[in-house]
């Protein structure tokens, strides 16, 4: 096999989810290449990371610059490409502006399809490979003020499916994370707030997941012997999106 093919790069590396990942999937034994756009916070990440012989690596990189994109990671070769970075904000649809828009739009989706074109003709020259879009269940159940974000993770959801269809003829995987509520350093102040109250309610388990609680299913999405699921949206909610 490439030299390259124990790489796995995650945008969005640089705090939250993405951080998380990072840590599993190198204590799993991946070379962990980090991408995102906070440099102090991506250094401290990755050098925190297991299994530093593997040498991990950072790159700082804005995802929503097409060109950027490409030139920074064409000559990549990697075994599995997680499209973690994204955005959000809380308006109510009608009151977004387009500049909102545009950058929720630009981040969560074109962002992701971006890094996505830019890694996968060495995929299809490997004949091997995964991607794991990380989507949410706001992508199919969603809730007011966050019409936008979920919008763009609908789209990506059907951009997972639509990808799967068309790389499975190069033994290129494609699945779709989509957590419910995580408690992470971004939102932990919001989720244990009096909107928190009330979104538990609607959640059966009662309450929120800890990014731990993601630990094995990113494991398994990823695990060699993992060769038959694609164009799976793995669900990790709680139960929200299970009723109404």
């Amino acid at each position: 096999m490439n030299i390259q093919s124990n790489t796995v790069l995650i945008t969005g590396a640089s705090r939250g989810l993405g951080a998380n990942f990072s840590k599993v999937l190198a204590h799993d034994g991946f070379k962990i290449i980090g991408v995102g756009r906070n440099l102090k916070n991506l250094k401290s990440v990755i050098s925190s990371l297991p299994n530093p012989s593997l040498n991990h690596s950072f790159l700082k990189l804005d995802i929503t610059n097409e060109a950027e994109v490409k030139k920074s990671l064409k000559d990549l070769n990697i075994y599995a490409l997680i499209n973690n970075a994204g955005i959000a904000n809380t308006k109510l649809l009608h009151e977004e502006t387009h500049s909102d828009l545009t950058k929720i739009i630009d981040t969560n989706l074109l962002g992701s399809i971006n890094v996505s074109n830019a890694l996968i003709p060495n995929m299809i020259k490997n004949k091997n490979g995964k991607i794991i879009n990380i989507a949410s269940t706001l992508g199919y159940r969603p809730l007011t003020f966050v019409g936008a974000y979920s919008a763009t993770k609908a789209a990506l959801i059907h951009i997972t499916k639509s990808q799967s269809i068309e790389l499975a003829k190069h033994n290129i995987c494609v699945n779709a994370l989509a957590p419910g509520y995580i408690l992470t350093d971004i939102n932990k102040k919001q989720l244990e707030g009096d909107a928190g109250i009330l979104l538990k309610k609607k959640i059966p388990l009662k309450r929120f997941a800890t990014v731990d609680e993601l630990n094995v299913i990113i494991s398994m999405l990823l695990n060699r012997r993992n060769t038959y699921m694609t164009g799976a949206v793995v669900a990790v909610d709680g139960g929200l999106s299970s009723g109404l």
